[in-house]
């Protein structure tokens, strides 16, 4: 049987963005069955996951049995934790550690970078009472990225300077890393998939990272599993190929 099978892969550690660590099998690095060969014994349907669902969970209600939550990543082609839906408390542990700070947004980008003078990535920036250091520089959207050191948050309409450049500015707003804009699109071109662009101006329009991260992470929520009247036909073709 598959069990009997899996005892002998390797096994792999994941940690999740929440701090959790997990160990799968890695039945990935050992054998792949070609898409043409699995496509012979496999009729697929689609699944939309639950709020915290995990796979050998959604394994064990479609097929009852827990162990077979590794056809769902070989159908899906995933290949860690990584890249499985993320309920919401690990959406948004992960989205604090990925974009954390805040964006000091300014009128123009020579208030960032200018022939002259530039902010500095690592810097420390102060604020009046607020200290802090810069975590990027980024002209093309006017703005540096900086995080507290003080526990004290920057605010929009005060000056801020770079203590080792001297470069000052006065933000126009201050938003979290998160509601950052990640990139302008053109929504009459969504049917024929999003045109990207740097432009502020007429029709584009932004995206933050947070719409884009949760756009993503809802993608994954549709996944692809093998139907269950297939399973024991693709576990035996998987056991042969293992055999070979």
């Amino acid at each position: 049987m598959a069990n009997e099978l899996f005892k002998n892969f390797p096994e792999v550690r994941y940690t999740l963005s929440n701090g959790k660590i997990v160990t799968i099998k890695d039945f990935f690095r050992k054998a792949k069955l070609e898409g043409t060969q699995l496509n012979q014994v496999i009729d697929y349907t689609f699944y939309e996951l639950q709020e915290g669902e995990r796979p050998d969970v959604v394994a064990s209600k479609l097929y009852g049995n827990g162990d077979l939550h590794w056809t769902i990543f070989l159908a899906n082609e995933i290949t860690n934790y990584y890249d499985w839906y993320m309920d919401t408390s690990t959406f948004e542990n992960y989205m604090k550690s990925t974009y954390p700070g805040q964006f000091l947004v300014a009128s123009t980008s020579t208030d960032i970078v200018s022939s002259t003078s530039k902010f500095l990535i690592g810097e420390d920036i102060t604020q009046g009472a607020s200290k802090g250091k810069v975590l990027k520089v980024d002209p093309t959207y006017n703005r540096i990225l900086v995080e507290t050191t003080n526990g004290r948050k920057f605010v929009a309409s005060q000056a801020v300077t770079g203590t080792s450049s001297t470069k000052s500015f006065t933000p126009s707003s201050v938003k979290d890393g998160q509601d950052g804009v990640a990139y302008y699109y053109d929504p009459d071109a969504i049917d024929k998939g999003f045109r990207y662009n740097n432009n502020t101006t007429g029709t584009y329009q932004p995206r933050t990272y947070w719409q884009k991260e949760y756009e993503d992470n809802e993608a994954r929520r549709k996944i692809k599993v093998i139907r269950p009247e297939f399973i024991r036909r693709v576990v035996s073709e998987f056991e042969r190929v293992m055999s070979v």
